[in-house]
């Protein structure tokens, strides 16, 4: 029977991936041909969407390749460009795109543009063409450089033509690619921090409150807009009008080569305009890690947003979760309101804009959120629209609730206790100096915070003052407490216990557990803490404090294009991963939001299989190994028992028969056991 527990436990798992709710990372260019829209994400890749009938573009596909940001099409194919390479995609069906050839440069490369049959590339090396009517091999130009320096590296290229227009920190340069050797046209100063596009046979320039457009033989014209509060970003021209995007919204210019100028129509709703793509009458605005913005520019005096694809952003910093909502907070979306009344169909329903936030706690419908340079209560009662009611001017790091009590953990300000009671006025109650922190978490328990910065300290709220320190040296970075047991997440050996029924003399318990990873997080639930890891996830038994178990690993695996026979590319450090644990399902923040059943505690029952995935992907293979690992442990084990038997049995007649007993049918439950205990991912998706 010993045997069959240990078996059973080899095969068991506590982590079952249930859903995940889509991030388009950063998204930075967009091109139109038709009906198709491509965009390219820097940590999602090729999203491919059709924007035929709808203003919310219909999503047909994703190329998944890290660190894409620039991306023109010729005919059909799809060009984009990677550390030292040029990667051509065939999108002759936008619903499956694949990949045509992978071709190596000299030098680093950071932009492309492609001009019937060249494509024009530039970075470390300068601009480089490359003749693309073969797609499936590309083959090398003539080269044009001038300057060595990072400020004279080119950033982005357009062409016209033979004509070339290609900038850097400080210079726009104008080259001749029709002769048999490159020249240089023209070279003109930028005076730094401009940008370049390209639209209509001509280039443009943008910088504060100007733009050039600069025509082939290097004249340079000058618009100036009065009354435009920040810097120009993208643009692009359509009919006689120019839409072009700042900080502050987009922007709509008539009869532009009038200097000066003021502009016609405005939308502020747009915020982060890295790219803008105008097709008839609408405009597609790459807005970063808010996705694609639709915009209806037929009235050129009163642009309006009609749609888009928003996903939920990507470098959300904290997650809380309660009453069938999760609760996210990030450096681009303060707050974002996930429903998880389903868990294994999050629905993002309601965003707020309006500052950075790094730590968030609920309590009932209102949310805390801390960040930047402020504490913000926030309303969420009706979660579509959450509602600002109040805020403190502090730069916090972490926020814990109790009540009508909120407990920051400050950068400069030390540890303060906050009266909440009036979000309209919060009032400071008490604080405590601390050391200047970069970053922290913050748990209340039983009239104890345990703040995590360098190390984990245990201060007595009722009267702020330090109690105690753990922890020292082994970068902490998230805590959980049960009892009067304290577990915290580290970078060495992933997770320390500590018994705090002492709180001025914290006593290790456990150190380290084999096979742990670094971890982000720690949430403990049902004698098991779950840690969060660069790499995805993973269970420990803490039943026994002093005898930590590894008992489940959920990793993360993503694979990318790298070079030219596609071998996997070293993973890209992610921002630190956060969890948050209600009614037996863990929600996890990474690159989007995360869902895991936790076993014995949801009810999981599998479904059918996404289309496109086997029905056995991943678990048949982990049964097969249980099951082979199983048998083996067995068959082992009984040989070596029945030998032992057979020796003893010469002296006192007990043999192999008189312990197991006479023969019996096989029922097969020893190895129903074995192979029914495997990793359930059947209806899930890895983390992506």
């Amino acid at each position: 029977m010993s045997l069959l527990l240990l078996c059973t436990w080899i095969g068991a798992t506590s982590i079952i991936p249930l859903s995940s709710l889509e991030t388009a990372g950063y998204i930075q260019d967009v091109k139109v041909v038709g009906d198709i829209l491509y965009a390219a994400s820097n940590t999602s890749g090729l999203i491919i969407f059709d924007v035929s009938t709808s203003p919310k573009p219909r999503k047909l596909a994703t190329f998944s390749m890290h660190g894409m940001t620039s991306i023109d099409v010729a005919g059909q194919t799809l060009y984009t460009v990677k550390g030292t390479s040029i990667i051509a995609i065939d999108v002759t069906d936008p619903e499956a795109p694949v990949l045509l050839s992978v071709t190596k440069t000299r030098n680093s490369v950071t932009s492309i543009t492609v001009e019937s049959q060249w494509a024009y590339v530039v970075g470390d090396g300068g601009v480089t063409a490359f003749d693309v009517r073969n797609p499936s091999k590309p083959i090398e130009g003539g080269t044009f450089s001038k300057g060595s320096s990072k400020y004279e590296k080119y950033t982005s290229v357009f062409s016209s033509g033979n004509i070339v227009f290609v900038c850097s920190k400080w210079y726009s340069d104008i080259v001749n690619f029709g002769a048999t050797t490159p020249r240089l046209v023209k070279r003109i100063s930028n005076g730094g921090g401009s940008n370049c596009y390209g639209a209509k046979g001509l280039f443009y320039r943008t910088t504060y409150k100007r733009i050039n457009y600069i025509q082939a033989d290097g004249k340079v014209n000058q618009i100036t807009v009065a009354r435009f509060p920040d810097y120009f970003h993208a643009l692009d021209v359509v009919h006689n009008s120019m839409v072009t995007t700042g900080y502050h919204g987009l922007y709509m210019l008539t009869q532009f080569e009038q200097d000066p100028h003021d502009y016609s129509g405005h939308l502020d709703s747009i915020k982060y305009g890295w790219q803008v793509r105008v097709h008839e009458d609408i405009a597609y605005v790459a807005e970063g890690p808010r996705g694609v913005q639709v915009v209806d520019i037929s009235n050129i005096s009163n642009p309006t947003l009609v749609g888009g694809y928003n996903p939920i952003s990507a470098d959300s910093r904290d997650i809380f979760a309660q009453g069938g909502y999760a609760y996210l907070s990030g450096p681009v979306a303060s707050l974002q309101v996930v429903d998880i009344s389903n868990p294994k169909k999050p629905l993002l329903v309601g965003r707020l804009y309006d500052g950075t936030g790094s730590s968030v706690h609920a309590v009932g419908a209102t949310v805390y959120v801390a960040g930047g340079t402020q504490l913000m209560v926030i309303d969420v009662s009706v979660p579509s629209r959450p509602v600002v009611l109040g805020r403190r001017s502090v730069k916090c790091a972490a926020v814990h609730v109790v009540g009508t009590t909120a407990y920051v953990v400050t950068l400069r300000d030390g540890f303060q206790i906050l009266d909440v009671s009036s979000p309209s006025s919060i009032k400071l109650v008490n604080y405590l100096p601390f050391d200047y922190l970069l970053k922290a978490a913050l748990l209340v328990s039983n009239n104890i915070a345990y703040v995590v910065s360098d190390r984990l300290t245990l201060i007595n709220v009722q009267e702020p003052t330090v109690l105690g320190t753990a922890c020292k040296g082994s970068t902490p970075s998230g805590v959980d407490v049960v009892g009067t047991t304290a577990y915290v997440a580290v970078q060495d050996g992933g997770l320390q216990v500590l018994d705090v029924s002492d709180p001025l003399q914290p006593a290790v318990l456990a150190s380290g557990c084999k096979g742990c990873k670094a971890a982000t997080d720690v949430k403990v639930h049902n004698g098991t803490a779950y840690l969060t890891t660069k790499q995805g996830m993973q269970a420990v038994d803490v039943n026994k404090p002093r005898a930590l178990r590894l008992v489940d690993t959920f990793l993360n695996k993503e694979r990318d294009l790298k070079g030219e026979e596609g071998e996997e590319e070293e993973e890209e450090e992610e921002e630190a991963t956060t969890l948050s644990i209600s009614d037996g399902v863990a929600y996890v923040s990474r690159n989007g939001l995360h869902v895991f059943g936790l076993v014995d505690s949801y009810p999981f029952v599998p479904e059918e299989e996404p289309e496109g995935k086997s029905s056995g992907e991943g678990s048949t293979t982990l049964a097969v190994v249980s099951l082979v690992g199983c048998s083996i442990l067995l068959t082992a084990a009984t040989v070596l028992l029945v030998r032992r038997l057979r020796a003893a049995g010469g002296e006192d007649g007990v043999g192999a028969s008189d312990v197991f007993g006479a023969p019996q049918e096989a029922d097969g439950r020893e190895a129903l056991e074995c192979s029914t205990m495997k990793h359930s991912d059947q209806s899930s998706e890895n983390i992506e």
